[in-house]
C-alpha cells in the first residue's frame, strides 16, 4: 500500500512547508505541480524531498490535478490544497483507516470535515467535504471543472458521478485557511475566480451551481447588489427534480444578500419562509432572520430565531456547509444581545456562563456577567460565583477578574481582586493596566 500526497501550487511559500512536512510520517511520495511560482515555493517543496513537475497553466484547476495524478505512483492519493492540513489528532489515524478500507473495493474515498478557519484561527464554516481528499488512484476517477473541481468516478453515472466513499468526518479534520479575507484579498482570489466562472458562465448561462459560485465571490468581495443578482439566477436554474447539496447555500446566500442591502422586510421574510419551508433543518436561515428582526427592534421575534437557529447547530447531521454551525459561538453572543435588550436578567446570565464555560478569556462577555449578576446579588456571592469558573491562584484569571471589576465600576470587587495579587503580580498589572 503505496500512498502519495499531491498538491498544486504557485506562490505557496508561506503554506508549503507546513502542508507537506505535517504528512511526512504519512506518506510514501509527494507530488508537488508547480504553475508558475515566481517566489520560493519549488526550493521549498525540493528542500523537503518532494517530487517536483512544471504546469503551463492553462486557467483549468482540473487539468493541473489530473497532471499531478498521472505523476504520482501510490495505491492511494491524499490531495490537499497548499492552504489546507489535517489537525494534529487527524494524522495518525490517515493510515488505519486507508488499511481499514484497502481491501474493499467497492470504496474509493474517505470523507473528511473541512474546517474554514481564518488566519487567527477563528471558525467561519465547517462542512462534510464531499469531494474526497483521500481516494484511490484508479483510471475512472479524475478531476472535472476547471474551477471548483470536484473528484468524479466516470462509472458511477447513476450516482452522479460521485466516487464511492466511507464517511470518517468525525475523526478526520482538515483545516482551510483559503477563505480568510485578508488571503483572498492579497492573491486576488475573487477576481481570478470571477473571470473564470463567468467563461464557465458562457457556456451554459442556466448552470445553477457556477451562478452560485459567482455570487458568493461577489459577496466577499461586498458587492452585495451582483451577489443577490447571481444568487437569484441560482435558484431560477435549480433542476427541481433533483436535491442537491448546495441548494440550501443558494437561499442562505440570498438572505444575506438582502440583509446586508437592507432589503424591505416583507420581501426577505418571504424568501425566509420559501427556504425553511424546503430546508427547515438548516440553522443558518434562523440566524440571519434573527438579525434581521433585531436590526427592526423586533426583540422577542429575534430570541425566537436565534434560539431556533442554536437548536438547529446543536441537532446538524446535513453535509451541507453551514457557517452558523462554524460559528455557534457568534450566534450565542448574538442571542446574548437580544436578551440584554430584552432585560431578561436569568438568560443574560444563563447566556454569558455558557459562553465563559467554551472560552473563559472573554472580557465583555465576564463584565456583562457580572454587571448583571450586580443588579441582584452582593459582592460576595458574585466572587464564589466566580469562582466557580475561574482559577483565584493564577494570574491570568485575576487579571481578567480585575479588569472586568474596574470596567464595572464597583469598588468592593476591585479592592479583593488586587488584595489577592502578590507583589511581583502588581507591578505586572501597572504594564498591563
Amino acid at each position: 500500500m503505496y500512498i502519495s500526497q499531491c498538491l498544486i501550487a504557485k506562490d505557496e511559500e508561506e503554506n508549503i512547508e507546513y502542508c507537506l512536512s505535517h504528512l511526512k510520517s504519512v506518506v510514501d511520495e509527494q507530488i508537488v505541480v508547480d504553475t508558475g511560482s515566481t517566489d520560493r515555493t519549488v526550493e521549498i517543496a525540493e528542500r523537503l524531498g518532494a517530487k517536483v513537475f512544471h504546469f503551463e497553466w492553462i486557467n483549468d484547476f482540473s487539468a493541473a490535478r489530473n497532471f499531478a495524478l498521472d505523476q504520482a505512483k501510490g495505491d492511494w492519493i491524499i490531495f490537499l490544497d497548499c492552504d489546507e492540513y489535517f489537525d494534529h489528532s487527524s494524522i495518525d489515524l490517515i493510515k488505519k483507516y486507508i488499511k481499514e478500507i484497502n481491501g474493499n473495493r467497492n470504496v474509493d474515498g474517505i470523507l473528511s470535515k473541512l474546517i474554514n478557519i481564518d488566519k487567527d484561527k477563528n471558525i467561519i464554516g465547517i462542512v462534510k467535504n464531499v469531494s474526497p481528499r483521500i481516494f484511490r488512484k484508479k483510471r475512472n476517477i479524475r478531476y472535472s471543472k476547471p474551477i471548483h473541481e470536484v473528484l468524479s468516478d466516470s462509472k458511477r453515472e447513476k450516482f452522479r458521478f460521485i466516487p464511492a466513499m466511507v464517511d470518517k468526518s468525525e475523526n478526520l479534520k482538515i483545516l482551510h485557511t483559503g477563505y480568510d479575507k485578508v488571503v483572498v484579498s492579497e492573491k486576488n482570489k475573487n477576481e481570478r475566480n470571477i473571470s473564470m466562472l463567468k467563461k464557465e458562465l458562457e457556456k451554459n448561462p442556466a448552470d445553477s451551481q457556477v451562478n452560485l459560485y459567482i455570487s458568493k465571490s461577489f459577496y466577499m468581495e461586498e458587492a452585495y447588489g451582483e451577489a443577490l443578482e447571481y444568487a437569484q439566477q441560482a435558484l431560477k436554474y435549480i433542476d427541481k427534480s433533483k436535491e442537491l447539496d448546495y441548494y440550501p447555500v443558494i437561499y442562505r446566500t440570498i438572505l444575506n444578500c438582502m440583509g446586508c442591502l437592507g432589503t424591505p422586510y416583507d420581501e426577505v421574510k418571504e424568501i425566509f419562509e420559501e427556504a425553511v419551508g424546503k430546508y427547515a433543518f438548516y440553522p443558518d436561515y434562523y440566524r440571519i432572520m434573527g438579525l434581521v428582526e433585531m436590526r427592526l427592534g423586533r426583540v422577542e421575534k429575534a430570541i425566537e430565531m436565534l434560539e431556533q437557529s442554536i437548536y438547529y447547530c446543536k441537532n446538524y447531521t446535513s453535509f451541507v456547509e453551514s457557517l452558523a454551525v462554524g460559528q455557534v459561538d457568534k450566534v450565542y453572543t448574538e442571542l446574548l444581545n437580544a436578551y440584554i435588550a430584552s432585560d431578561n436578567k436569568p438568560k443574560i446570565v444563563e447566556i454569558s456562563v455558557a459562553l465563559l464555560n467554551a472560552e473563559k478569556y472573554n472580557y465583555e462577555i465576564l463584565s456583562v456577567l457580572i454587571k448583571t449578576l450586580l443588579t441582584s446579588e452582593n459582592e460576595e456571592s458574585i466572587m464564589m460565583f466566580l469562582a466557580k469558573l475561574y482559577d483565584y491562584t493564577r494570574f491570568k484569571d485575576k487579571i481578567y477578574l480585575l479588569k472586568a471589576s474596574e470596567f464595572c465600576e464597583n469598588e468592593k470587587m476591585i479592592s479583593y481582586f488586587n488584595s489577592i495579587l502578590n507583589e511581583e503580580e502588581k507591578q505586572a498589572v501597572k504594564g498591563v493596566l
